[in-house]
């Protein structure tokens, strides 16, 4: 079916080539998924079960797009098959694999096709190869995918991390999309511990980054490879019962050009780093205070230092030259029906004054959560985020509030011979702009309110009504929407058949009156220990009132098999 859907289209020869390779890849994971079921099932006939335990997840899909009046929003045909499964010897030895496959296009990003084992050996030992996912600490390594390898020693209160790997895979720069390219990265971390973080523990964390300069062809767009070392400090503990504190303290070596002069003044191992001229080096601090005297109330403090030169390559963004403090308390009233959690924060940068202007932030925001009875209760958010910066000139100075606020009361009861809910949600939103020049263009007000009702019948039948209004008040433009959905669903078949049915209709209105239609099939069949089969239909049908918008028509689809063994 996926293969017609692709020769139908008009591709050229390489791209064939390229789509038979890609489901030569697919269908060779499906083969190794049934060498993997068919291993689980011969275990189990042999008596082996108890020793060996096959166990994951398979998914497989096959989605398409189509649409007309527009350019496509994504591709017409993606087909994927995502294998996870963890093999357990003894109980005591985890091995968990992962296998990704897609036909979408690689292009800018690491490939998509990622393959990564994580074994877990007794209950402190668990080695990685492979694709995988590690944490050291908040300022050293954390949310980066590596192709490499690392073990983690955990036995006891000792703890020992060790990873290696490449963070970034090398792509070439592109003019026609304005794109500098990327190195390939290579990292390394390691983080040497002792304690229990329910007590008290410390570890000394390691983390070092380097481009591979030698790996694109550098040009205009390109940035100059980088180099990055950060150490810190991580350590918690519990002063008394009701009190404990965590913390971390960081220094990092950055540099912004590894081809820069070096200094040769200063005596340093190259594995580490090697300082040069573009080389700065800088600090961070964080501390958190957590004070929970019983189950009724508790108080958080949250501060943190970050300088202008720190930097850490560990993860995706780290802002610097900041200085924080938050103040986070939280009540339960009413036997625990009513509870109120709020939070209070500056933030400021220019800490060594080497800006034209200090930026102030403040946030604050208060949940309120009151579950008055059984039948009725509601929910109220509100959220105050402020920025200030005192520039000398007045055009460039920022004063800006922004205000939101959510209301939401609820009802359940029993009426139309089944169980109803009913759910009321207000929302306000506006920002305030004080600048002088850019005051009088930044007007920005928002109101909405939304009506849920839904009823779930004995007969398995359930529906569920929703209404929206939406009006949007900018200096320019007043903007009205208004939405009527319904949505039918059934269960068959002893509760193997999920189906529902929804169908809406938007009313848009600004200077001219535009439309959109829409609907979604779901459904949704339980092959039982075969796992489960899933197809998803939608249409979106745009109506414009003028030749200024473009009237426009989408329908997307999915096909999805799932089994757990």
């Amino acid at each position: 079916m996926i293969m017609q859907i692709f020769c139908n289209r008009n591709f050229g020869l390489k791209k064939k080539i390229h789509l038979i390779q890609t489901f030569d890849d697919i269908f060779y994971s499906f083969r190794l998924i049934f060498v993997i079921l068919l291993f689980s099932e011969i275990l189990t006939a042999q008596g082996l079960g108890n020793y060996i335990k096959v166990g994951g997840s398979i998914n497989l899909s096959d989605n398409f797009y189509s649409s007309s009046g527009i350019d496509r929003r994504q591709p017409a045909n993606v087909a994927r098959g995502i294998l996870r499964t963890t093999v357990t010897i003894y109980d005591q030895i985890q091995l968990p694999f992962e296998l990704y496959i897609s036909t979408q296009e690689r292009k800018f990003q690491q490939p998509f096709n990622q393959f990564g084992v994580s074994p877990k050996i007794s209950n402190w030992l668990t080695l990685h190869a492979g694709y995988f996912n590690s944490r050291i600490s908040d300022y050293t390594f954390g949310d980066l995918r590596l192709l490499g390898g690392g073990i983690e020693l955990t036995p006891g209160n000792f703890k020992l991390k060790f990873l290696y790997g490449r963070s970034r895979a090398a792509t070439e720069s592109n003019e026609i999309q304005s794109f500098g390219g990327t190195y390939k990265q290579n990292v390394y971390a390691a983080s040497i511990g002792y304690g229990n973080e329910s007590v008290a523990f410390f570890s000394l964390n390691l983390f070092h980054a380097k481009d591979d300069s030698s790996s694109i062809k550098k040009d205009s767009l390109t940035l100059n490879p980088a180099e990055n070392l950060v150490g810190s400090l991580r350590l918690g503990f519990k002063i008394i019962e009701e009190l404990n504190l965590l913390g971390e303290v960081a220094l990092s070596a950055y540099s912004s050009n590894i081809s820069a002069e070096r200094i040769s003044v200063i005596d340093f191992p190259e594995f580490l780093f090697t300082p040069n001229i573009s080389s700065r080096i800088d600090g961070a601090v964080k501390l958190q205070i957590n004070f929970k005297p019983s189950n009724l109330w508790s108080l958080r403090f949250n501060g943190q230092w970050i300088g202008p030169g720190f930097y850490s390559l560990g993860y995706s963004l780290i802002p610097n030259d900041l200085m924080e403090f938050s103040l986070s308390p939280s009540v339960k009233l009413l036997n625990n029906k009513l509870n109120i959690r709020a939070q209070a924060g500056i933030r400021y940068n220019n800490l060594r004054n080497n800006r034209v202007a200090t930026t102030n932030r403040f946030t604050g925001s208060l949940n309120v959560n009151w579950q008055i009875s059984q039948l009725f209760g509601f929910d109220i958010n509100y959220n105050n985020n402020q920025i200030i910066s005192k520039h000398n000139n007045d055009t460039l100075k920022l004063s800006n509030i922004f205000n939101s606020i959510i209301i939401s009361p609820r009802f359940l009861f029993d009426a139309f011979g089944g169980r109803n809910t009913l759910n009321f949600n207000y929302a306000h939103q506006n920002s305030i702009d004080k600048n002088v020049i850019s005051s009088q263009f930044s007007d920005n007000k928002t109101h909405s309110l939304n009506t849920i009702h839904s009823i779930s019948l004995p007969t398995s039948w359930n529906f569920t009504t929703s209404i929206l209004h939406n009006r949007s008040i900018t200096t320019f433009v007043t903007t009205k929407i208004t939405s009527i959905s319904e949505n039918i669903g059934k269960r068959l078949f002893d509760n193997k058949l999920s189906v529902s049915l929804g169908a809406g209709i938007n009313f848009i209105k600004t200077t001219v009156n535009d439309s959109q239609i829409f609907f979604i099939l779901n459904s949704n069949y339980n092959l039982g220990k075969y796992g489960s089969i899933g197809f998803t239909l939608s249409n979106n049908n745009y109506r414009a009132d003028s030749q200024l918008t473009k009237s426009y028509q989408e329908t997307y689809g999915s096909l999805q098999y799932n089994i757990s063994f």
